[in-house]
């Protein structure tokens, strides 16, 4: 099992297995209650780059602050569910999405919150050429560390 460090007072502890046919997410909550779900190949790209936008621009109402709060998995997969969110999920939807076309190549550095902004009225407050670099480094090492887990083991991480 891969493990990142520990921040200070983690509420929650994020787990993304390696299975043969897929991926599992499970996300257990400070208070013992949790969710999990079966997630595709290339979905444990998708969930690690939420958890770097999230994190590093203190988005609690995106994908993982949701899930802390008390959402499923599986309720946030619901289109119903996905048009009452608040705003802030689809700001950090949009994100998630660019800083894998930043990491891919698809988005220029120098494009990133002209992209962002493409799809949303603003780029988020802190949203700077240093943070957007420090995401991108934070998310290759966390591909890097998902690329060494092996199937059967996990990469678990910590949430604020």
């Amino acid at each position: 099992m891969t493990a990142i460090p520990n921040f200070a007072h983690p509420t929650m502890r994020i787990k993304i297995t390696k299975e043969h046919d897929g991926h599992r997410l499970i996300c257990t909550r400070r208070n013992g209650t949790s969710t999990q779900g079966a997630i595709g190949p290339k979905l444990p790209h998708h969930d690690l780059a939420h958890y770097v936008v999230e994190r590093e621009l203190h988005l609690d109402q995106g994908f993982f602050g949701l899930i802390n709060e008390g959402y499923s998995i599986e309720r946030l997969s619901d289109p119903e569910v996905i048009r009452t969110l608040p705003p802030q999920a689809m700001e950090a939807e949009v994100l998630t999405r660019n800083l894998q076309g930043l990491s891919n190549g698809a988005v220029a550095q120098s494009d990133f919150i002209a992209s962002v902004e493409a799809e949303l009225p603003r780029a988020p407050k802190g949203l700077t050429d240093e943070v957007i670099t420090r995401m991108l480094q934070t998310y290759v090492t966390l591909l890097n560390s998902w690329e060494h887990v092996e199937e059967g083991s996990a990469l678990e991480l910590r949430w604020m």
